[in-house]
């Protein structure tokens, strides 16, 4: 080697070494555990509020329909299938059977307007039974029926003209309307609903 000749070092070969690649490894895990937490948790909430959301509006559905039948009420009795006179209503705490007027007619049918409904509670909710003449029999099958179910018990009670409120009607010996219904509608997530129709 001639003395000018410049020395020439070779360079350490460049990588990770393995204790690198097992912190490396440890510290992917954990954040992908994080991650999967985090999703997990968003994923139990969205299906929560899915649920909280339905719920919502399947119990909107029924106070707007029950209040539009009770809103609707008319004191007119029905008949039984022994051609007996029904009460004009006839109302328990757990239950209650009417006629209301606004019967749907769009094809311009010469009937009435009127219809026999029945409200009732049971262990699998709130249920209501409809009737395509005002005289059928409470124990004539229904022409339809809806059931709605996130209730875990309604209760009905009846204010007269005295300003009582009674569980039963008729109340005494009259047969008229009492001049507001109260309901009662308990639901197992969304609390307890109370509302008051004068009519």
């Amino acid at each position: 080697m001639s003395a000018g000749a410049p020395v020439v070092c070779a360079s350490p070969r460049s990588g990770f070494t393995l204790v690198e690649l097992l912190v490396s490894l440890l510290v992917f895990s954990l954040l992908a555990a994080t991650a999967y937490g985090a999703l997990s948790t968003l994923t139990g909430v969205a299906g929560d509020y899915r649920q909280r959301s339905d719920e919502l509006a399947e119990l909107q559905r029924a106070v707007a329909t029950l209040d539009a039948d009770i809103r609707q009420l008319v004191g007119r009795q029905g008949r039984d299938r022994d051609a007996g006179l029904l009460p004009v209503l006839q109302g328990d705490s757990s239950s209650l059977l009417c006629r209301r007027a606004g019967r749907a007619n769009p094809a311009g049918l010469a009937r009435s307007e009127l219809q026999q409904v029945r409200w009732s509670t049971g262990p699998d909710g709130l249920l209501r039974q409809v009737w395509p003449e005002v005289d059928s029999a409470p124990s004539t099958p229904p022409s339809g029926q809806t059931r709605y179910a996130p209730f875990e018990r309604a209760a009905f009670r009846y204010l007269d003209a005295a300003g009582v409120w009674h569980r039963r009607w008729p109340a005494g010996s009259g047969d008229a309307l009492p001049s507001a219904i109260e309901y009662v509608l308990d639901t197992p997530r969304l609390g307890r609903i109370r509302r008051l129709v004068a009519l």
